[in-house]
């Protein structure tokens, strides 16, 4: 009996300093994307707790495993590499004592700061850590859908310029039928290049139609989207034979602006 009993405690010893962490992170919080440049902060964080009686706690961000932020109490937060003098380290994320600078505040991301981002948390009796990456997008600086023809097919080209990461750009024309519906137009031809100095793309793709397959005053629609954000820019133009078209533009489901050309 003396035996099973001790065998009893050794197991729930076990149990209990296996399942009940010193160190636990709860969730790490970093947007998906964010645009390049624009001047508004971006506020990472990561919500963990530890044990009352634990000590020598140290807080680390990493940025594709270089570290840009680390805060040892009672010491101020300290910002390192390329968020060096990138960061707010007045901001608070808790008024306790054991998590208030938790958070690493961003004054104005900017390309260099994508990437995956790593929050470490230790102590002297555990650690633990979690990963989220973070996209720093740029806008295209134009975006331009033109058309030409010959006695069969017409060709609409579709060409973004200036944009980062690399973006997906489709034809597509406005079913007669349907009005909501897209009927993809296929891609003969396509081209990207990256700008060396930058880092920026530039990117154009062609579709062909026959004439006898297009009517006169459809719809036809370049689509560009970044991929793993939320960014759409559309642009369009008003197909004629003729060689009238009106071109239309069309940013992130906005107004329509129209504007003739001849």
């Amino acid at each position: 009996m003396k035996n099973f009993h001790f065998k009893w405690i050794i197991v729930w010893f076990f149990l209990n300093s296996t399942f009940s962490l010193a160190v636990e992170i709860h969730y790490i919080k970093v947007p998906n994307a964010v645009q390049n440049n624009t001047n508004r902060p971006t506020i990472l964080d990561c919500k963990y707790s530890i044990r009352p009686d634990d000590s020598e706690l140290v807080v680390q961000w990493y940025l594709n495993e270089e570290l840009v932020y680390q805060w040892i109490p009672p010491n101020k937060p300290q910002s390192l590499g390329v968020l060096k003098d990138e960061v707010d380290l007045e901001y608070t994320a808790t008024d306790d004592p054991k998590t208030v600078y938790r958070s690493v505040k961003l004054n104005n991301p900017t390309s260099n700061m994508a990437g995956e981002y790593k929050c470490s948390v230790s102590t002297l009796g555990d650690q633990d850590s979690a990963l989220k990456s973070m996209i720093v997008f740029e806008p295209e600086q134009h975006l331009n859908i033109r058309k030409t023809m010959d006695q069969k097919y017409v060709n609409f080209t579709c060409q973004a310029s200036e944009v980062y990461p690399s973006p997906k750009l489709v034809l597509y024309k406005q079913s007669n039928e349907d009005i909501h519906s897209k009927m993809w137009i296929s891609t003969t031809q396509w081209d990207i290049k990256k700008n060396p100095e930058t880092r920026k793309y530039t990117m154009f793709i062609v579709g062909t139609e026959k004439l006898s397959e297009i009517d006169p005053g459809t719809l036809v629609f370049c689509e560009l989207k970044i991929p793993k954000t939320e960014y759409v820019k559309i642009k369009s133009l008003l197909y004629y034979p003729d060689g009238q078209t009106i071109t239309i533009y069309k940013i992130n489901r906005g107004q329509l602006f129209y504007k003739n050309n001849y």
